[in-house]
Protein backbone atom coordinates (compact mmCIF):
# COMPACT_ATOMS: atom_id res chain seq x y z
CA UNK A 1 0.00 0.00 0.00
CA UNK A 2 1.28 3.45 -0.91
CA UNK A 3 2.37 5.69 2.03
CA UNK A 4 -0.11 8.40 0.94
CA UNK A 5 -2.96 5.87 1.12
CA UNK A 6 -1.80 4.70 4.55
CA UNK A 7 -1.69 8.32 5.77
CA UNK A 8 -5.25 8.91 4.45
CA UNK A 9 -6.58 5.81 6.20
CA UNK A 10 -4.91 6.80 9.48
CA UNK A 11 -6.36 10.32 9.25
CA UNK A 12 -9.83 8.85 8.82
CA UNK A 13 -9.70 6.46 11.80
CA UNK A 14 -11.07 9.09 14.20
CA UNK A 15 -12.39 12.46 13.04
CA UNK A 16 -14.43 15.27 14.56
CA UNK A 17 -17.44 16.42 12.59
CA UNK A 18 -20.79 18.13 12.71
CA UNK A 19 -24.16 16.56 11.91
CA UNK A 20 -25.28 18.01 8.59
CA UNK A 21 -28.38 15.94 7.74
CA UNK A 22 -30.60 13.45 9.58
CA UNK A 23 -32.74 10.59 8.27
CA UNK A 24 -34.76 9.28 11.22
CA UNK A 25 -35.36 5.94 9.52
CA UNK A 26 -38.57 3.94 9.81
CA UNK A 27 -38.94 1.71 12.87
CA UNK A 28 -42.29 0.35 11.60
CA UNK A 29 -41.01 -0.78 8.17
CA UNK A 30 -40.47 -4.49 7.51
CA UNK A 31 -37.58 -4.85 8.01
CA UNK A 32 -37.08 -1.71 10.12
CA UNK A 33 -34.89 0.95 8.53
CA UNK A 34 -32.48 2.46 11.08
CA UNK A 35 -31.81 6.16 11.30
CA UNK A 36 -28.71 7.61 9.67
CA UNK A 37 -26.85 10.91 9.57
CA UNK A 38 -24.50 12.68 7.21
CA UNK A 39 -21.58 14.38 8.89
CA UNK A 40 -19.52 17.31 7.73
CA UNK A 41 -15.83 16.88 8.59
CA UNK A 42 -13.41 19.40 7.13
CA UNK A 43 -14.28 19.80 3.44
CA UNK A 44 -15.94 16.38 3.34
CA UNK A 45 -19.61 15.40 3.67
CA UNK A 46 -19.94 11.72 4.55
CA UNK A 47 -22.43 9.28 3.10
CA UNK A 48 -25.31 8.19 5.37
CA UNK A 49 -23.87 6.64 8.57
CA UNK A 50 -25.44 5.03 11.66
CA UNK A 51 -25.19 6.78 15.01
CA UNK A 52 -24.61 5.09 18.35
CA UNK A 53 -27.41 5.04 20.92
CA UNK A 54 -27.07 4.51 24.67
CA UNK A 55 -28.71 1.07 24.29
CA UNK A 56 -29.64 -1.04 21.26
CA UNK A 57 -30.44 -4.57 22.50
CA UNK A 58 -33.47 -5.77 24.48
CA UNK A 59 -33.33 -2.38 26.19
CA UNK A 60 -33.38 0.30 23.51
CA UNK A 61 -33.12 4.06 23.55
CA UNK A 62 -34.07 6.67 20.97
CA UNK A 63 -32.30 9.99 21.19
CA UNK A 64 -31.36 11.06 17.65
CA UNK A 65 -28.65 13.64 17.05
CA UNK A 66 -29.61 17.09 15.81
CA UNK A 67 -28.26 19.20 12.98
CA UNK A 68 -25.23 21.18 14.08
CA UNK A 69 -24.33 18.73 16.88
CA UNK A 70 -20.62 18.01 17.15
CA UNK A 71 -19.83 14.29 16.88
CA UNK A 72 -16.94 11.87 16.56
CA UNK A 73 -16.54 9.63 13.52
CA UNK A 74 -15.01 6.26 14.28
CA UNK A 75 -13.92 4.50 11.10
CA UNK A 76 -12.37 1.06 11.70
CA UNK A 77 -9.80 0.51 8.97
CA UNK A 78 -9.87 4.21 8.08
CA UNK A 79 -12.70 3.99 5.53
CA UNK A 80 -15.33 6.68 6.29
CA UNK A 81 -17.94 4.70 4.35
CA UNK A 82 -17.88 2.17 7.21
CA UNK A 83 -17.76 4.73 10.04
CA UNK A 84 -20.15 5.01 12.97
CA UNK A 85 -21.11 8.29 14.60
CA UNK A 86 -20.45 8.72 18.29
CA UNK A 87 -22.47 11.68 19.40
CA UNK A 88 -22.79 14.30 21.99
CA UNK A 89 -19.66 16.43 22.12
CA UNK A 90 -20.48 19.81 23.66
CA UNK A 91 -19.35 22.80 21.63
CA UNK A 92 -19.60 26.58 21.65
CA UNK A 93 -22.68 26.26 19.44
CA UNK A 94 -24.24 23.67 21.77
CA UNK A 95 -22.77 24.06 25.29
CA UNK A 96 -23.55 21.81 28.26
CA UNK A 97 -26.88 22.66 29.94
CA UNK A 98 -25.17 23.04 33.34
CA UNK A 99 -21.74 22.94 34.92
CA UNK A 100 -23.01 21.73 38.31
CA UNK A 101 -21.34 18.37 39.12
CA UNK A 102 -24.27 17.40 41.39
CA UNK A 103 -26.77 17.38 38.52
CA UNK A 104 -27.77 15.03 35.75
CA UNK A 105 -29.88 17.11 33.38
CA UNK A 106 -31.73 16.84 30.07
CA UNK A 107 -32.83 20.00 28.25
CA UNK A 108 -35.39 19.42 25.50
CA UNK A 109 -35.97 21.59 22.41
CA UNK A 110 -39.43 22.71 23.64
CA UNK A 111 -38.05 24.02 26.95
CA UNK A 112 -38.73 20.93 29.07
CA UNK A 113 -36.09 20.15 31.69
CA UNK A 114 -35.65 16.88 33.56
CA UNK A 115 -33.04 17.08 36.28
CA UNK A 116 -31.80 14.90 39.11
CA UNK A 117 -29.76 16.43 41.93
CA UNK A 118 -27.91 13.52 43.50
CA UNK A 119 -26.56 15.68 46.34
CA UNK A 120 -30.10 16.64 47.42
CA UNK A 121 -31.73 13.36 46.21
CA UNK A 122 -34.28 15.42 44.29
CA UNK A 123 -35.88 14.78 40.89
CA UNK A 124 -37.36 17.77 39.05
CA UNK A 125 -39.32 17.86 35.80
CA UNK A 126 -40.38 21.19 34.29
CA UNK A 127 -42.71 20.48 31.40
CA UNK A 128 -44.26 23.09 29.12
CA UNK A 129 -46.99 20.61 28.20
CA UNK A 130 -48.52 17.63 29.95
CA UNK A 131 -47.38 14.32 31.44
CA UNK A 132 -49.02 10.90 31.55
CA UNK A 133 -48.33 7.78 33.59
CA UNK A 134 -49.98 4.53 32.55
CA UNK A 135 -49.65 1.80 35.18
CA UNK A 136 -52.44 -0.80 34.98
CA UNK A 137 -51.31 -2.36 38.27
CA UNK A 138 -51.34 0.96 40.13
CA UNK A 139 -49.11 3.79 41.28
CA UNK A 140 -47.74 4.06 44.79
CA UNK A 141 -46.62 7.35 46.30
CA UNK A 142 -44.80 7.16 49.60
CA UNK A 143 -44.49 10.55 51.22
CA UNK A 144 -46.47 13.73 51.47
CA UNK A 145 -48.25 14.79 48.29
CA UNK A 146 -48.53 18.52 47.61
CA UNK A 147 -50.80 19.59 44.76
CA UNK A 148 -51.15 23.10 43.41
CA UNK A 149 -54.04 23.19 41.01
CA UNK A 150 -57.07 21.03 40.45
CA UNK A 151 -57.41 17.27 40.74
CA UNK A 152 -60.03 15.76 38.46
CA UNK A 153 -61.10 12.16 38.12
CA UNK A 154 -63.93 10.44 36.24
CA UNK A 155 -64.24 7.90 39.08
CA UNK A 156 -65.03 8.03 42.78
CA UNK A 157 -62.33 8.83 45.34
CA UNK A 158 -62.35 6.70 48.49
CA UNK A 159 -60.38 7.77 51.57
CA UNK A 160 -60.29 5.54 54.65
CA UNK A 161 -63.22 3.57 53.23
CA UNK A 162 -65.41 6.68 52.76
CA UNK A 163 -66.60 7.55 49.26
CA UNK A 164 -66.31 11.17 48.16
CA UNK A 165 -69.31 10.71 45.85
CA UNK A 166 -71.52 8.21 47.72
CA UNK A 167 -71.23 9.09 51.37
CA UNK A 168 -73.89 10.06 53.84
CA UNK A 169 -73.47 12.49 56.69
CA UNK A 170 -75.23 12.25 60.03
CA UNK A 171 -76.91 14.97 62.01
CA UNK A 172 -77.54 17.27 59.05
CA UNK A 173 -79.28 20.49 60.10
CA UNK A 174 -80.10 23.64 58.23
CA UNK A 175 -78.41 26.93 58.85
CA UNK A 176 -74.90 27.41 60.12
CA UNK A 177 -74.75 24.15 62.13
CA UNK A 178 -72.13 21.54 61.25
CA UNK A 179 -73.07 18.13 60.03
CA UNK A 180 -71.80 14.96 61.65
CA UNK A 181 -69.02 12.75 60.28
CA UNK A 182 -69.59 10.98 56.97
CA UNK A 183 -70.47 7.32 57.05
Amino acid sequence: MHPVEIARLMQNLIRLGTVAEIDHGDAMAEPPRPGRVRVSTGELLTDWLPWCEARAGQTRTWNPPTAGEQVLLLAPGGELAGAVVLGAINSNAHPAPTDDPKLTRWNMPDGAVIEYDHAASHLRADLPGSAAVTAPKGVTITGTLHVTGQITTPIDVVASGISLVNHKTTGVKSGSDTSGSPA
